[in-house]
């Protein structure tokens, strides 16, 4: 019988074995990735674009184009396409953010044949409907209009456009001026320069045999685009403190983000500011956290955040408090900070927190769609599997001294950005 007094023995996690990928060409040149390691009958395709903002010729374009990309093309209009899509029990779905562009289904393998032709004709001819443009900028102006009435959102929107310039592909932010300038086009100018198959990554995940590497190649080999030469020369940008207080008509709460620009995960300090990171703010337990919402009780949620990305990245901390307790809050912040960058932690809170990331980084690898999205990371970052290996080789090694150098680096007031938008101001 089984003692269920008795704890089962805790393991520290040394290493992750990165589950095998395949990579091949399609006929077109166009790089496929291939996670073959489903049990049930579904293929997952996701198609990414090196067509995010920082090739955008007007801003916006890249958003806009892939939301209007699916509602319509040569042989279907949007609602004939997702009926017919529907009917075969999968799903199309499009995006962009602030470094590519995606799209992506889900196929039952008993109808890949069926599908792939329609998610091919999405990505190769669309028509960009006038109408569906016009209904997409009424949605999307009265989405900016909800939004600006949220008090972490705007704060996020300054603190980014506060880092990078309003200009900058990573900084400038949604506007009713340029939701109105974009026209169609400027989406078929995006599509046609950047959105082509010398751009083009195919991740594949799911249970694949030869029909389906066959049927992929048929529908998205056979067709070979040339991109516009752009290239992204992302400026100089230096790190500065600046302070904004905006005000919000949320009576009862002010938001707060803290941060500064960072680095891409290609930096030597990534490392160990990841593991800086997720002991200051990045988990349930970290030190913002246990002070400022267990001991204080001034915050529901406080965590910090590292988010790089392809050409640049950032740090912020964030927290949504009582308007009485905005001061108090950022003290504690930088109380919090400070003892970071004066105080080594103990080996038992970096043995607890590198035992939490790696289990995060197993669950990460943990099936074929999880696994699919890893290689996502990694194809938009320019990363190999042995580069993310080292990464993640290197946080498992980090040690009390390089979080405490980390601190004392990075952390900086001086370098800080502070942002706080409530009813107070």
């Amino acid at each position: 019988m089984l003692d269920r007094s008795i704890a089962p023995q805790i393991h520290n996690i040394a290493s992750l074995q990165f589950p095998s990928v395949e990579r091949y060409l399609l006929d077109n040149g166009i790089e496929v990735v291939e996670v073959n390691q489903g049990t049930q009958d579904i293929v997952h395709i996701e198609v990414i674009y090196d067509a995010g903002r920082p090739v955008e010729d007007k801003q916006l374009a890249s958003r806009i184009t892939a939301a209007i990309q699916k509602e319509g093309t040569k042989s279907f209009s949007s609602e004939a396409l997702a009926e017919k899509v529907d009917y075969y029990g999968s799903s199309i779905n499009s995006g962009s953010n602030l470094d590519y562009s995606y799209f992506s289904v889900f196929v039952l393998s008993k109808f890949f044949n069926e599908v792939m032709p329609l998610f091919a004709e999405v990505l190769q001819e669309p028509t960009f409907p006038e109408g569906e443009l016009k209904t997409h900028r009424e949605i999307t102006l009265e989405k900016l209009k909800s939004n600006m009435a949220k008090s972490d959102l705007v704060s996020y929107r300054k603190i980014t456009e506060e880092m990078y310039g309003s200009e900058h592909a990573y900084g400038y932010n949604s506007s009713e001026e340029n939701i109105l300038a974009i026209q169609r086009s400027d989406l078929i100018h995006h599509f046609t320069n950047y959105q082509s198959s010398d751009r083009c990554t195919i991740i594949v995940s799911g249970k694949i045999n030869e029909n389906v590497r066959s049927i992929i190649n048929a529908n998205l080999g056979q067709i070979k685009t040339t991109s516009s030469n752009k290239q992204f020369q992302p400026p100089t940008i230096p790190v500065h403190q600046a302070h904004h207080k905006i005000h919000s008509s949320q009576q009862h709460q002010t938001a707060i983000k803290i941060g500064r620009k960072m680095f891409n995960r290609s930096n030597k300090d990534f490392a160990p500011m990841f593991m800086l990171n997720t002991v200051l703010g990045g988990y349930f337990g970290s030190r913002l956290m246990e002070s400022i919402r267990e001991n204080l009780g001034y915050t529901y949620n406080i965590y910090s955040s590292l988010e790089p990305l392809v050409y640049d990245g950032y740090f912020t901390l964030n927290t949504e408090v009582s308007n009485e307790l905005v001061d108090p809050t950022v003290a504690e912040i930088y109380n919090q900070i400070s003892i970071l960058q004066n105080e080594k932690i103990s080996a038992r809170e970096l043995d607890m927190v590198r035992n939490y990331i790696m289990g995060n980084f197993l669950n990460m690898i943990d099936g074929p769609f999880r696994v699919a999205n890893v290689m996502k990371t990694l194809s938009v970052s320019k990363m190999e599997v042995e580069e993310y290996e080292v990464i993640v080789d290197q946080i498992y090694n980090c040690t009390t001294t390089q979080i405490q150098d980390m601190a004392q680096k990075y952390l900086q007031r001086k370098d800080m950005i502070e942002v706080m938008v409530g009813s107070n101001f």
